[in-house]
């Protein structure tokens, strides 16, 4: 593809991209409101562990440096801001997981160095491998939810990453940095000389892009099964605590 022809390309198929990104997280959005609806939660509780966990999230996306694995192209880098959304999420369900990662992407956006587009692919992907687990775990509360949605959160996670990267991320790059295509396989083949040829794009996604995914999943699921349990109770007992201490002063 001639750098006219990716211009072209991308073009139109941001629109279509964006339009598509808007439709998948309203409908997310709407479900998980009416999941939100079954739950008591005061409005109090909802903006303070918003808050605490956006705050969280912000430090690991902005502050905490992002690192390669060292057999990955220089531009696909690991952090771990989906563990407080992971958490938040099995905690009080997809809303505030939503409400915690429009958070920490609207803080990142002003500091941004891809207009924007490497920010909103990082919020989709969040929403893809964080939302299935979080919905399936919310619908039976039981040990089974868990694994069977972040099987299932894991694997649609590692399929659209793959996917993204070949049709959109890259030629993105290629297109803001003004890079030819096969600049771009010059540097994965240094790498690992395997990624070369008419079919770099999808070995690229095969040999570097699914195994760096899979590899920061287990890292986020580990921390997550580790801290889920603990944390929820110790932010149970501190609300019950307060609520008992409102009633007595009423």
């Amino acid at each position: 593809m001639s750098n006219q022809e990716l211009k072209e390309f991308m073009g139109w198929f941001k629109w279509v991209l964006i339009g598509l990104m808007i439709l998948v997280v309203a409908g997310l959005v709407v479900l998980s409101i009416f999941q939100y609806k079954k739950k008591n939660i005061k409005p109090t509780k909802f903006i303070a562990v918003t808050g605490v966990f956006g705050a969280l999230a912000t430090i690991l996306y902005v502050l905490v440096p992002d690192f390669g694995l060292g057999f990955t192209a220089p531009w696909l880098k690991v952090h771990l801001d989906e563990i407080p959304i992971f958490l938040v999420g099995y905690m009080y369900g997809p809303l505030p997981a939503i409400m915690v990662t429009l958070i920490k992407t609207a803080i990142k956006l002003p500091m941004t160095s891809t207009a924007g587009v490497g920010e909103l692919g990082d919020f989709v992907f969040t929403m893809v491998f964080v939302l299935p687990a979080v919905m399936i775990y919310e619908r039976k509360r039981k040990l089974s939810s868990v694994f069977v949605g972040l099987g299932l959160s894991t694997a649609a996670h590692v399929l659209f990453a793959m996917i993204a990267n070949v049709y959109i991320m890259v030629p993105f790059y290629s297109y803001l940095y003004g890079m030819p295509i096969e600049s771009l396989e010059g540097m994965c083949s240094a790498i690992i000389p395997a990624i070369s040829g008419d079919n770099w794009l999808w070995l690229y996604a095969l040999i570097m892009v699914l195994p760096m995914n899979l590899i920061k999943d287990a890292i986020v699921i580990a921390v997550v099964l580790l801290l889920y349990k603990r944390l929820h109770i110790l932010i149970e007992r501190i609300g019950t605590n307060n609520e008992v201490k409102e009633n007595a002063q009423s």
